[in-house]
């Protein structure tokens, strides 16, 4: 097989992968938007600013499969990264059984402040709708617009 065939079957099993990804994520928006928010907040914690998307998943998650099969969760990185709040940094394996010890990528937090603005937004956002917070939004970090850094509740 040349160079060329090995690109187009490359190129074509990124195009299913999206295409799977973000089928996976318009039925699930809302999976999709709490991910973000915990990976923000895991980003934010992190002393080096680094996180992957197991470190924004709680233990519970980690420990078992989604019943849905999880493809929404490459959505969430990837739309961080096209929103220009993190960078790849490297790769790591996966801490989830489910996942078989596959790659997961470690992102770098690019703008703090951003980040910080976006969860102060979006938090403020779920508390106008008059409905519960849901708990992977407001749990863990409270930001002080003060300072860069972000202190355990």
């Amino acid at each position: 097989m040349d160079n060329e065939s090995k690109r187009d079957l490359a190129t074509e099993g990124e195009r299913r992968r999206d295409e799977g990804m973000n089928r996976a994520a318009a039925r699930r928006p809302d999976r999709v938007t709490m991910g973000r928010l915990a990976m923000v907040r895991a980003l934010l914690a992190s002393p080096t600013s680094t996180a992957t998307i197991d470190d924004a998943t709680t233990a519970d998650e980690l420990a078992s499969g989604y019943a849905d099969g999880g493809r929404w969760r490459g959505t969430v990185t990837r739309s961080l990264l096209l929103d220009g709040f993190a960078i790849i940094d490297g790769m790591t394996r996966s801490k989830r059984p489910s996942r078989h010890r596959g790659y997961v990528a470690i992102l770098r937090l690019t703008d703090r402040q951003a980040a910080i603005a976006y969860l102060s937004r979006m938090t403020a956002a779920f508390a106008a709708t008059n409905e519960t917070t849901p708990a992977v939004a407001a749990a863990g970090v409270a930001i002080d617009t003060t300072k860069t850094t972000t202190k355990e509740i």
